[in-house]
């Protein structure tokens, strides 16, 4: 299985897709469904608790390695990222990904997820290659 992402979305319908779509060179060891899950569970999982509070099935559940990335879904907002920002901060610094909602996608649903998940894979990839990886900033897919 590929590197460990936590993934943050509003729809477990939406969600079961995208996670489908980034296997297999992602694993979303855990979906995010509010900010204010958000705000206690991504801390938990930066600092290697291996049962971290959880409201969805969705994700594998293997805490045993580090997220690589926290990957944001389209209904969260600035307050919401930078709530959750605030309570990781400081423990893992990790990139955190956001839709730049501004570039055409197509309406929600699988080819939805599909589009979202080509431009995630890209923006990882590359910083990765650029070395941005352990860093902690938002960066617009």
């Amino acid at each position: 299985m590929g590197a460990s992402v936590i993934l943050c979305g509003k729809t477990e319908q939406i969600g079961q897709g995208v996670i489908a779509t980034l296997k297999p060179e992602y694993d979303v060891i855990h979906f995010v469904m509010t900010p204010e899950a958000g705000i206690v569970q991504i801390p938990a999982i930066l600092k290697g608790e291996q049962s971290p509070p959880s409201d969805s099935l969705l994700g594998s559940k293997d805490y045993s390695k580090l997220p690589v990335a926290v990957l944001l879904g389209g209904g969260y907002g600035d307050d919401d990222i930078k709530a959750m920002m605030e309570a990781s901060s400081g423990i893992q610094p990790i990139p955190w990904l956001r839709p730049d909602l501004t570039k055409p996608a197509p309406p929600l649903g699988p080819e939805y997820g599909k589009a979202l998940v080509a431009r995630i894979k890209e923006l990882l990839a590359k910083l990765d290659k650029d070395g941005e990886m352990n860093k902690e900033k938002i960066h617009w897919y």
